[in-house]
């Protein structure tokens, strides 16, 4: 679940998994436009092994974004007034 309150959004759940995908997805983003978040290893290198995909960074950035997309319906939004 994906909580929305006034200065703060708050992820439970599955809904952390979803997040970390999005950052991810953002990352590789960049690096395929040559820009380098990050010192150490390319977080390419690192989605490419953590989900056993093979190819190139544009690969695994096209199988990140089709996977946000995927389940990107299966979000609950709740907005909290407060």
């Amino acid at each position: 679940m994906i909580e929305h309150s006034p200065g703060a959004t708050t992820f439970t759940g599955p809904s952390i998994d979803y997040f970390r995908l999005c950052t991810l997805k953002a990352a590789v983003g960049l690096e395929c436009k040559g820009i380098k978040i990050r010192r150490g290893p390319v977080v390419w290198r690192q989605v490419k092994k953590e989900f056993q995909l093979k190819g190139t960074k544009h690969a695994v950035y096209f199988w990140l974004c089709k996977e946000v997309d995927r389940l990107a319906p299966l979000q609950e939004h709740v907005q909290v007034d407060r």
